[in-house]
């Protein structure tokens, strides 16, 4: 396993360690600086840096571009979505040139206009169109299953959101060895999971994987989503037991440290990477 930076994320509700840095060449310097082995990619932070440019400095930093953020527009009308195709094909075929090879999908999991069945097919069907693409630039899409019940509480229809489900809607697009599991500790033991459920997760199924920790004083019907600590913070999580399985399988791949927190938010962001990074160091030590 190796350690990610990810700092290109939108920080609406502190996601990730809530900073965001525009610029392509401060992300490699802060990455190198404070010893994380990849970075993940938002191609608008280039700025005056082209592709090759860009692949030359990670080379020459001896970072690893780890995963990009996925435009195709899913849950939208038809005409948005056909759009979002073309705009994902052009950025796959820039990760295809800079050697990123992931893409990271949010699966919601609820649903306002069409129940279960309808938006199961509906998904399923947009995401076979997409197989040509993810051929032809050697890209997967690590999809994100929401555990806690927090954010389909209120919603009219409820949809993907466990394990099983994730397999399932990639199976129906057809998509196995294409698509894979972005896989948040805080997702999979709220969604009601257990060690068993990733004891039988297929190793290439696995793309990346997000450590944080829970709030005490919850259960797995009432944990906040977008309120979260440190990993080994509170002991809320099963992290190590969790790391420890995935260790034992050979997974071998990208985490991130995502703790959605607002003291870390809070912090310069030198600090905050300095702090999250020294959490992961402590999470990848197994003996």
């Amino acid at each position: 396993m190796y350690s990610v930076l990810n700092i290109t994320d939108d920080i609406t509700h502190c996601g990730n360690i809530g900073h965001v840095v525009n610029d392509f060449r401060t992300i490699c310097n802060f990455a190198h600086q404070y010893n994380f082995k990849g970075i993940n990619i938002d191609f608008r932070y280039l700025n005056d840096l082209s592709l090759i440019e860009g692949k030359q400095l990670l080379e020459k930093l001896k970072i690893k571009p780890v995963a990009f953020d996925f435009p195709v527009k899913l849950f939208a009308d038809q005409k948005a979505f056909e759009q979002s195709v073309l705009k994902f094909e052009s950025v796959a075929k820039k990760a295809h040139e800079i050697g990123c090879q992931l893409t990271l999908c949010y699966l919601p999991p609820f649903s306002n206009d069409l129940n279960f069945n309808d938006r199961f097919i509906q998904t399923s069907h947009r995401l076979k169109q997409l197989k040509d693409i993810l051929k032809q630039y050697e890209i997967k899409i690590g999809f994100e299953f929401i555990g806690p019940t927090e954010t389909r509480r209120t919603t009219k229809y409820d949809f993907i959101h466990t394990i099983d489900g994730t397999r399932a809607l990639i199976a129906s697009a057809e998509l196995y060895g294409y698509g894979g599991f972005k896989l948040d500790v805080h997702h999979w033991q709220n969604s009601g999971a257990s060690l068993l459920d990733l004891h039988h997760l297929d190793l290439d199924y696995i793309l990346y994987v997000e450590l944080n920790d829970g709030l005490a004083g919850y259960d797995i019907f009432t944990i906040p989503e977008f309120q979260r600590e440190l990993p080994y913070e509170t002991g809320v999580t099963k992290v190590k037991e969790f790391l420890t399985l995935l260790n034992e399988k050979g997974y071998q791949g990208p985490v991130v440290v995502e703790p959605w927190n607002e003291t870390i938010k809070n912090m310069s962001v030198k600090k905050a990477i300095q702090t999250v990074k020294q959490s992961l160091d402590q999470c990848l030590v197994f003996n």
